[in-house]
This record gives C-alpha cells, sequence and structure tokens, in this order.
C-alpha cells in the first residue's frame, strides 16, 4: 500500500490529479497496523434505541455507538460528543479525494466557528502512516481516530473513500455521502446536521470515490476429528451485513452437527464447526468456500483465500 512521502505534494496536486483520472479508483486494503495492540483497537458499542426509531445509517436513524483510539492512544466514543454536531469523515493517506477534501472540511468548521464536531477516522492503515498526514494538517479542532481493523468502517458500510456521515447534537443521522463533496452539498449536510433536520436536495453530480478492495479471507484450524475452527471478518454481523443466512447454510449441510462461536464479539469471530466424521473435512471445507463465494456481503466481494493456523 502506497504511503505518503510528501503531504504538502499530495495536497497540492490533488485537484489536479482528479481531474486528470477516471472517477472510480481501486486500492488494495490490508487492515489492521502493525501498532494496533500498542494503541488499543476499536469496538462497537451498544446503542440503545428510542421509541420510534431505530439504528441505523439512513436519514432519522440513530448513529451505530463506537469506540477508536486516537493516535495518541486516547480512546475516542462517539456518544460523548453528544450536544454539538458531528461530521464522521472515513479516510486514507493513499485516497487522493480525502486529502483534497479535508482541508475544505476544516474550513468550513472554522468558518461555523467549530459549531460541529468533525471526527476523521483513518481506515485501515498504520499509526505512522495516519500521523504523516494528520501533523501536516494541522487542525487542532478535529479529532482523529484510528480504524486499522476496519470495524467502525464496515458497521458503517464505507465501501469507498472518502465517506461522512453528517450527525446531529442527539446522535441523529441527518445524511452521509460517499466521495468528495462539493462545497455547496458540504454546507448542505452540515447545515442539517447544525439544524436537526433532512438535508436540502442538491443534483447528482459525478465524484471520485477510491474502493476499497478487502480480502475476504477464512483460517481453518483442525480441532481433532469432527471439529473445525473457522475464523473471519466474513462471520460479522453488523448494520451493512449478517452472516445469518450463511451460517444457516452452513448448519443445513448433510452430516454437519452443530456450530458455535467461541469469541462472540471478536473482530474475527470464531465459529466452532461439529461434523460426522464420515462427512470427508475437504467436502466440508469445499461446501464451506462455495456458500460463502455466494453470500452477499456488499463489502468484502474479493474471491475467498483459505488459510490454515495449523
Amino acid at each position: 500500500m502506497p504511503g505518503l512521502i510528501d503531504p504538502r505534494r499530495l495536497v497540492a496536486g490533488a485537484v489536479a490529479l482528479l481531474a486528470l483520472l477516471a472517477p472510480l479508483y481501486v486500492f488494495l486494503l490490508a487492515p489492521g497496523g502493525d501498532d494496533a495492540a500498542s494503541i488499543g483497537e476499536a469496538r462497537l458499542l451498544e446503542t440503545p434505541s428510542r421509541p420510534g426509531q431505530q439504528v441505523g445509517l439512513t436519514e432519522g436513524d440513530l448513529a451505530p455507538d463506537f469506540e477508536l483510539p486516537s493516535p495518541d492512544g486516547e480512546a475516542l466514543r462517539l456518544s460523548e460528543l453528544r450536544g454539538r454536531p458531528v461530521l464522521i469523515n472515513f479516510w486514507a493517506t493513499w485516497c487522493a479525494s480525502c486529502l483534497s477534501e479535508m482541508p475544505e472540511i476544516a474550513a468550513l468548521q472554522q468558518e461555523k466557528g467549530e459549531a460541529f464536531h468533525v471526527l476523521a477516522i483513518n481506515a485501515g492503515e498504520s499509526r505512522a502512516d495516519a500521523l504523516e498526514f494528520i501533523d501536516f494538517l494541522d487542525t487542532p479542532a478535529f479529532r482523529f481516530g484510528l480504524d486499522q481493523s476496519l470495524l467502525i468502517s464496515d458497521a458503517y458500510n464505507v465501501y469507498g473513500l472518502p465517506m461522512s456521515v453528517f450527525i446531529d447534537a442527539d446522535g441523529v443521522v441527518r445524511g452521509a455521502y460517499q466521495g468528495h463533496a462539493s462545497r455547496v452539498r458540504l454546507v448542505s449536510l452540515v447545515d442539517a446536521a447544525i439544524q436537526a433536520k433532512a438535508p436540502v436536495e442538491i443534483a447528482p453530480e459525478l465524484r471520485p470515490v477510491t474502493t476499497i478492495e478487502r480480502d475476504r479471507i477464512i483460517t481453518l484450524s483442525r480441532q481433532g476429528a469432527g471439529r473445525l475452527a473457522l475464523s473471519s471478518r466474513t462471520l460479522r454481523c453488523d448494520l451493512s451485513y449478517c452472516a445469518e443466512t450463511w451460517l444457516k447454510a452452513i448448519e443445513a449441510v448433510a452430516g454437519v452437527k452443530e456450530l458455535s462461536f467461541s469469541t462472540p464479539g471478536a473482530i474475527d469471530p470464531e465459529l466452532i464447526i461439529d461434523f460426522d466424521t464420515a462427512l470427508p473435512e475437504q467436502m466440508l471445507i469445499d461446501e464451506i468456500v462455495r456458500l460463502l463465494e455466494a453470500s452477499q456481503d456488499p463489502l468484502y466481494r474479493r474471491p475467498v483465500e483459505v488459510r490454515y493456523a495449523d
């Protein structure tokens, strides 16, 4: 994955670069940085719903709560920012649109007298890579978070970058936008969050989006005769995707006795599969892969890669 070599040159040239390139860029994002353990990990939190209101990502829903580390290791929790609107901006240093958009967001925040928080979430990079641009941007009013595992990005259905979610002071989603937002659109969405109302309708416009291509990996471990342990991000269940249908399909395979989770709630949940020893193990693995390939995960679309832990 390319990192920043000279942030000043990248930011200065981002707009010109976007004018030359096609409106869709594809990069491979390898979740997690090598310093994730030292600064803490992101985690999803329970978000109590209100009467007549659900937790979700569409306008009028209550935004899903989460906690993630800042580059300094401080735990940042979305719900603790309530009382003032929040613009969540997902970004990465290899996303040219992100680098050109963030200074514009900073300028608008300053114009509005810091009437709204900006929570800028780096998607999938190491602390060192993120800090290179954060230090250059020099926006003390921003709050920066690190989503090295892509847990929050997955839950917020971040298919491409940049992606912004606009939340009012009560934690309600007032709008979302994928791609570099124009000045008019950005103002409209921020005002909607400040005024706690639906945004003004603006005609669709062509905008560049940096697509995140995520690896779809399952890690298998043999636990003795008739037992497999399988861990994968594809076992998640969040607002963008739930593996429940896939699990039911595995459970229905002839010879499978029982499914159980040994690490519920983990970033890569581990599923224990108990099966009849008369069922050839490789046949079961092939069927697991076939069913997974047929699943409709909107984020993890690459061919399934099987890895063995033993």
